[in-house]
């Protein structure tokens, strides 16, 4: 079973430049080493504000237990001493860090591989209520439905927390041209028009009636702070 590992960190404004500095050096030891514990960085703005998120694709829970944790991958790459200075000095423009493990719902998704490569990502993020995860994967699916039914070209990957909220979906739709999130349909468009006014909303209706939080994001590929192996 496939799982994707993320490693959010959110970084004080006056901080990012020496915070991206530090994790540069990091990734570029790590890439002259050739170094095997790869990840793919991207920074994310949103209704929670700039963050930056490391992303790793694991194979299964056992392959995620042998890995290193990041600490002990930058002491290990710089020496105790150098790596614990790093760390602490990365460390100071942290206000706030989340990680989390999530499942692949290939059940939910038409994108067959997590789409870490792309530059730009267009990351919806939804909590559902405590008993409304159904409702929320329903909504997911007829949204899926949807696109396909009116010849809407956008690929999604629904990933859902495995640990961490384990109420919480990431739909992820890679954007390879910007200019065509312009013209994209908006959610309840896309389900007036495939299903009719009435089932499109009753669609809509009842699907968000199931959700607690929901926020978009836009995720930037960021090689210069990656190893992506």
């Amino acid at each position: 079973m496939a799982l994707i590992s993320v490693l959010r960190h959110q970084v004080q404004e006056g901080a990012i430049a020496r915070y991206e500095r530090l994790v540069r050096y990091v990734a570029e030891r790590a890439q002259k080493d050739d170094d095997t514990s790869p990840w793919s960085a991207r920074v994310t703005t949103g209704a929670s504000g700039r963050s930056i998120a490391y992303i790793t694709t694991v194979d299964g829970f056992a392959d995620l237990a042998s890995r290193e944790e990041p600490d002990a991958m930058i002491r290990r790459l710089l020496g105790e001493a150098d790596g614990t200075a790093i760390l602490e000095a990365i460390g100071d423009g942290v206000v706030g860090s989340q990680q989390l493990v999530a499942t692949i719902r290939e059940d939910l998704s038409n994108l067959a591989e997590p789409p870490t490569g792309v530059p730009m990502i267009l990351l919806t993020r939804i909590r559902a209520t405590r008993d409304g995860t159904l409702g929320v994967e329903e909504l997911i699916r007829k949204v899926g439905e949807a696109a396909t039914k009116v010849g809407d070209e956008r690929q999604t990957l629904v990933l859902q927390t495995a640990i961490g909220e384990l109420r919480t979906y990431a739909v992820a739709q890679p954007v390879l041209d910007p200019s065509v999130l312009d013209s994209q349909a908006t959610v309840p468009e896309l389900l007036l028009e495939a299903f009719g006014q009435a089932e499109g909303e009753q669609i809509f209706g009842a699907g968000t009636a199931c959700i607690e939080h929901v926020e978009t994001e836009l995720s930037l590929a960021r090689p210069d702070l990656s190893n992506e192996g």
